[in-house]
C-alpha cells in the first residue's frame, strides 16, 4: 500500500472528523415552543447556536411605517446569567443607526446575533427592556415545554346527567378554581375573564390573580349560563360559566400561549390546551380543544327555542327594553334611584331583576373597597348576625383579597400607636389586592370612634357587646391590638396578640396573596 495512499486516507478522515465536529457545535431550533409571552410584536422563527455565537432569527409585527428598534440591553437569560446582544440585522441597537421600516404587510424579518449560549442549557427567556417584551421558556432541546398533566384529567369519563346546562334565567355566582400548568413566579402574567349579560352596556371584567402555585380562582354573577372568555397574556380561552355551579379548570399555559402565535397556532390550536373538573365539563373541554364542540351546539339550540318561544320571547324583549336605560345609569353611577327601582317593579321576569340588584351590591362593595384605600368607610352588619356567622359576614364581600383585620378600641393608647406604624406598610403594599378591616365594640364610644376615622383608611366595623364578645373568644383576642390575616381564599391565615410588626405583617399579607 503506498504512503500517497495512507495519507490521503488520513487526510480524509481527519476532514470527515473536522466537519463532523463543527456540525456537532451547530444546532438549528425551528420555531421553538414556549411558554408564555407578555407580547405579540416579536416572535421567533429560528434560533441557531454555535460556539460562537446564538442566532436569533425573529419577526417583529407592527403598523406599516414603524421603525424597527431595539435595545441594546436585550438578552437570554438563562438559568447561569445573561447572554448579550451584540449585533442586529436589519433593526436598529438603540436607534443610533437609521432603522428599518416595518413594511405594509406588517411584518419584518430580523437577525438578531448574541454571545453563544452554554450547551448544557435547555431553555431560555428573551428579555427586551425597553420595549418590557419578554418570552419565556423558549425551548432549545424539545419541541413543547412540559407541564404536569394530573393522570385523572386525561382519563375517559364517564357523561354525566348534568353535562349540559339547563338553558334559561338563574341568578348566581358562577365559581372557577384553577391551575395554570407551566407556570413560575417569575413569569408575568395579565389575566382577567371578560363576559357580556346582554343587558348592562358593556361587559364585565374582572381581574385574574395568579398566585406563586400557579392556582387562581374568580367568580362572577350572572344571569343565566353564560360563554366567558379568560385571557391570559395574549391568549384567551372560551370557558362555559354556569350560575350557582363550580368547576376547577388546568390551564396548560404553553400550549394556550403557542396556540395565540402567528407562527404556532396552526400545530397548536386544535391541541388540548386545558382540562376541566365540574360544571359545563363536557362543553368546556370540547372548547379547549380548539375544535367545533358538539355539547355547546346542542346547548344552544335548546337555548335558541326556549328563547324563541313566544310565551316568554316578548317578556324578555319588553323586559330587556325596560332596564337598559337603569343598567346604564347604574354601570356610571354604582347606584339605583329611586326612579330606578320603580322601573324594576314593573319587570315581568323575576331573575332580570333580580340579577340587577345582585350587580348593584357588588358595585357597592367594589367603590367601598377603593374608597376604603382612600379615606375611612363605616360598614356594619345586622346585630340580629351572631356566631359563626359573624366574620363571614364581615369579610365575604372581600373573596379574592387579603385581609387584614384590626381589633381596637378609641381608648386604647398602643392600638392607636400601631394603627400609625401601619402606614408605611400600606404603602409599600399599594396596588395589591389587600383590604384593611379596623372592629371595635360598644367600649368604643360612637362618637369618638368616628372622630377617629377621619385618619384611618380602611373598612370600619363597630360591633355590638355579644358580637365582640363571641369573636373575641372565637378567635382568642385577649388583648388588643390583636389581628387576624385572611387569605384570598376566605381562610384564618395567622393570628396575633400585640403588634407584631411591619415587616411581620407584610411578610404575612403577602403569603395571603400567594405571592
Amino acid at each position: 500500500m503506498s504512503k500517497y495512499y495512507i495519507w490521503s486516507v488520513c487526510l480524509f478522515c481527519l476532514l470527515t472528523l473536522t466537519a463532523e465536529a463543527q456540525n456537532s457545535r451547530k444546532r438549528v431550533v425551528d420555531c421553538p415552543g414556549f411558554v408564555t409571552a407578555n407580547t405579540a410584536a416579536i416572535e421567533i422563527r429560528k434560533i441557531i447556536l454555535t460556539d460562537e455565537q446564538t442566532q436569533v432569527d425573529a419577526v417583529m409585527y407592527g403598523d406599516p411605517g414603524t421603525p424597527a428598534v431595539i435595545s441594546s440591553e436585550t438578552c437570554l437569560n438563562t438559568d447561569k446569567g445573561a447572554v448579550r446582544l451584540r449585533e442586529a440585522g436589519v433593526v436598529s441597537i438603540d436607534g443610533i443607526t437609521e432603522p428599518e421600516l416595518i413594511p405594509e404587510s406588517g411584518r419584518l424579518n430580523v437577525v438578531l446575533s448574541f454571545a453563544p449560549v452554554p450547551s448544557d442549557v435547555h431553555e431560555v427567556d428573551f428579555v427586551e427592556p425597553e420595549t418590557g417584551w419578554r418570552i419565556w421558556g423558549i425551548q432549545l432541546s424539545r419541541k413543547e415545554p412540559y407541564v404536569y398533566v394530573p393522570a385523572f384529567l386525561t382519563m375517559d369519563k364517564p357523561v354525566r346527567d348534568n353535562e349540559l346546562p339547563e338553558p334559561g334565567f338563574s341568578v348566581g355566582k358562577s365559581i372557577v378554581n384553577g391551575y395554570m400548568l407551566g407556570y413560575e413566579p417569575d413569569m408575568e402574567l395579565s389575566a382577567f375573564v371578560e363576559f357580556s349579560d346582554g343587558i348592562f352596556p358593556t361587559p364585565w371584567k374582572e381581574n385574574v390573580h395568579v398566585h406563586q402555585d400557579g392556582s387562581f380562582h374568580f367568580e362572577a354573577d350572572l344571569l343565566q349560563p353564560t360563554l366567558a372568555v379568560l385571557h391570559v397574556n395574549e391568549a384567551s380561552q372560551c370557558v362555559m360559566l354556569v350560575p350557582g355551579e363550580e368547576f376547577t379548570m388546568y390551564v396548560s399555559l404553553p400550549r394556550l400561549s403557542m396556540s395565540a402565535s402567528r407562527l404556532l397556532k396552526s400545530h397548536y390550536r386544535k391541541r388540548q390546551k386545558a382540562w376541566f373538573d365540574g360544571a359545563a365539563e363536557l362543553i368546556n373541554t370540547e372548547m379547549a380543544s380548539g375544535r367545533n364542540s358538539p355539547a355547546l351546539k346542542a346547548y344552544q339550540v335548546v337555548e335558541n327555542g326556549l328563547m324563541h318561544n313566544e310565551a316568554i320571547a316578548d317578556k324578555v324583549k319588553a323586559d330587556v327594553e325596560l332596564v337598559r336605560p337603569v343598567c346604564e345609569r347604574l354601570a356610571n353611577t354604582a347606584s339605583l334611584t329611586s326612579d330606578d327601582r320603580k322601573q324594576l317593579e314593573k319587570v315581568q321576569i323575576g331573575e332580570i331583576r333580580d340579577y340587577i340588584l345582585l350587580k348593584e351590591k357588588d358595585m357597592r362593595v367594589s367603590v367601598a373597597r377603593s374608597e376604603s384605600m382612600k379615606e375611612a368607610v363605616v360598614a356594619g352588619i345586622d346585630a340580629s348576625v351572631a356566631g359563626a356567622d359573624i366574620l363571614p359576614a364581615i369579610i365575604s364581600s372581600q373573596k379574592g383579597h387579603a385581609v387584614l383585620i384590626d381589633f381596637w378600641a378609641t381608648w386604647c393608647g398602643p392600638c392607636k400607636k400601631s394603627m400609625k406604624a401601619i402606614q408605611p406598610l400600606k404603602k409599600n403594599l399599594e396596588g395589591k389586592d389587600v383590604v384593611y378591616v379596623y372592629i371595635t365594640g360598644p367600649s368604643s364610644p360612637e362618637h369618638l370612634w368616628k372622630a377617629d376615622l377621619a385618619e384611618m383608611t380602611g373598612v370600619h366595623y363597630r360591633l355590638t357587646e355579644n358580637q365582640w364578645k363571641y369573636l373575641c373568644a372565637a378567635y382568642g383576642i385577649t388583648a388588643i391590638p390583636a389581628y387576624l390575616v385572611i387569605s384570598h381564599d376566605g381562610k384564618l391565615q395567622r393570628r396575633y396578640v400585640g403588634f407584631p410588626g411591619v415587616d411581620e405583617l407584610q411578610k404575612e399579607l403577602l403569603r395571603a396573596l400567594g405571592e
